[in-house]
């Protein structure tokens, strides 16, 4: 490991870090204030093989970070974070100033609706709390914060400490909300949320018969991650324009409990999600296909490798 922290270390030099030989910055103090985890917190943090430990840096948090290179596996550092009670918390994170760092670094919450992930540019904002977004999470104590590394680039992922911190109440939840308005009203947000999923089946719809093109984004040639897309940004949803990085947007969706307008991905080859399409509905999804070379609608069970499906709206 000592090793492995000195080569990090030469890597950070030769690429024109900020440390130099025998000039180190002295380690910041954890903070005092309740909701802060850091790596070395004893029994509320873990990693997957592959993450070494280094000091190396500015604005370290504590005794050190963990580092690690990207991975197609996403091999996790999780922090365990106490929720004391279901409410909206504000998530931050900290990484080292150093250079070396990896521009796009997946960083996962566990919400009362499921993982949400977010990138982080740990190019910028070393040193510093940097703040992730704002939550409803459950009361528990478990590992609900994690970084992955799989991401694009040869760059480091480095995991050095969260923090978590209440903001405000929960307001009346779905159900409650039933009670009080009546069953009318329940009616009409099911109704209503339905309809956003068909009005996005439907936007897709109108990409039928457009050409495949690898790396398309417009009328004249899209390819799959590329024409979901564009789906949603009619919708006010901004995607990337990459098959993995959108399984990691919007809500996870249990196996059989697809919805028309969630994304539907799929692992075709055995080497990571390869392929994403849009769910309309009786088992069909309308997708940019290269097999068919245009955008077109499919029967889902002809398709290899289905992975999941994630729900945006």
């Amino acid at each position: 490991m000592r090793r492995l922290a000195v080569v990090l270390f030469a890597v950070f030099v030769a690429a024109g870090g900020v440390v130099a030989a025998g000039v180190t910055e002295a380690l910041a103090e954890p903070d005092a204030e309740p909701g802060v985890v850091e790596n070395t917190t004893e029994g509320r943090f873990k990693v997957s093989e592959g993450w070494g430990s280094s000091s190396y840096g500015l604005g370290v948090f504590g005794k050190n970070y963990r580092f690690a290179r990207p991975s197609e596996d996403p091999g996790l550092a999780q922090f365990k974070v106490e929720i004391p009670e279901t409410a909206n918390y504000a998530i931050y994170a900290r990484w080292p100033k150093v250079k070396g760092l990896n521009d796009s670094v997946p960083v996962g919450v566990e919400t009362a609706s499921g993982t949400e992930w977010t990138e982080v540019n740990q190019q910028k904002n070393g040193g510093r709390w940097v703040r992730l977004g704002v939550y409803e999470m459950e009361a528990g104590d478990d590992y609900s914060v994690k970084f992955s590394r799989q991401t694009s680039g040869d760059d480091y992922v480095a995991a050095d400490a969260v923090k978590v911190k209440k903001v405000s109440e929960i307001a009346a939840s779905s159900k409650e909300a039933s009670r009080s308005d009546g069953p009318e009203a329940a009616s009409e947000r099911v109704s209503a949320s339905a309809q956003k999923g068909e009005d996005v089946v439907k936007e897709a719809r109108k990409w039928s018969g457009v050409r495949y093109r690898l790396g398309g984004e417009s009328r004249s040639g899209v390819d799959c991650s590329g024409f979901t897309m564009l789906v949603y940004k009619k919708f006010g949803v901004s995607l990337p324009h990459w098959d993995e990085k959108q399984y990691r947007k919007g809500a996870k969706v249990p196996k059989g409990q697809e919805k028309p307008g969630d994304l539907v991905f799929f692992n075709e080859h055995r080497r990571g999600i390869s392929h994403v399409g849009i769910y309309a509905g009786n088992g069909k999804i309308i997708h940019a296909s290269d097999y068919f070379n245009k955008v077109t609608e499919s029967q889902m069970k002809y398709l290899d490798g289905y992975v999941g499906a994630r729900r945006l709206l």
